[in-house]
């Protein structure tokens, strides 16, 4: 039986685990701690460091012309950030980033993280592996963008969540491990709050998730039934 204290241990495990090799940056660190909603990053600000995550979630938004914000992506622990800056692509950072939940970061000097990924290979193999999974959970996230129905882009946003946040469970559901508002997953498909407090709760009526107190379960085969992606085969 799944106990509150498991599920805190677990994800501890996890953040710990994701963490990985990256402790060998530590010592050339700086921690910082930021609490929920706090804005770590701003969109054209100039980074002094790379952020790397060690514990939290973070969201990386935009604004559009009209004032409506737009999640791009989350990011967890073993993340770094800004990716474009720190990779010399761009001067300032493109997007804002904000804590989710309480996170404690590391803040890397650039030149000092660049080299520690030519000194350590094994660090560099965790970064791109991390990287690989960003690409996949991406393309997930755009498919969902690109769907014109609310619970299409509902479904492939959920798909996406559970591959990049989820834990299976005893019964084979799996659970995001993120606090997330109706109006969290409806900045991140483009459609309106009431939207997708409707169309989730027909999801939940139907048996394809479940949710209470902004915790997800999702039964990720039938979800896949739903839409007939029978091919698709999405891995925790």
């Amino acid at each position: 039986m799944f106990s509150l204290y498991n599920i805190v241990m677990n994800r501890d495990l996890d953040e710990r685990k994701m963490f990985g090799k990256l402790t060998l940056i530590e010592p050339a660190s700086i921690v910082r701690r930021y609490a929920k909603k706090r804005t770590i990053l701003f969109q054209g600000e100039t980074p002094k460091s790379v952020h790397t995550i060690r514990s939290g979630i973070v969201k990386v938004y935009g604004i559009t012309g009209d004032g409506v914000q737009r999640t791009v992506t989350l990011l967890g622990a073993g993340d770094s950030f800004p990716t474009s800056w720190t990779y010399g692509k761009t001067a300032k950072c493109i997007y804002y980033y904000e804590a989710v939940s309480d996170c404690v970061l590391l803040a890397t000097p650039r030149e000092t993280y660049i080299r520690a990924l030519d000194q350590y290979p094994e660090l560099k193999d965790q970064i791109f592996e991390n990287y690989v999974a960003h690409y996949i959970a991406a393309t997930m996230h755009v498919y969902a963008l690109e769907h014109s129905h609310a619970q299409d882009k509902l479904i492939y946003i959920l798909l996406y969540l559970a591959t990049r946040f989820g834990a299976e469970e005893s019964d084979g559901k799996i659970r995001i491990n993120l606090r997330l508002s109706h109006q969290d997953i409806a900045e991140m498909v483009g459609i309106t709050r009431e939207t997708a407090a409707v169309e989730l709760h027909k999801l939940k009526q139907k048996g394809y998730i479940e949710y209470q107190r902004f915790i997800y379960r999702v039964d990720m085969n039938k979800l896949q039934q739903l839409k007939g992606d029978d091919d698709l085969e999405v891995g925790i």
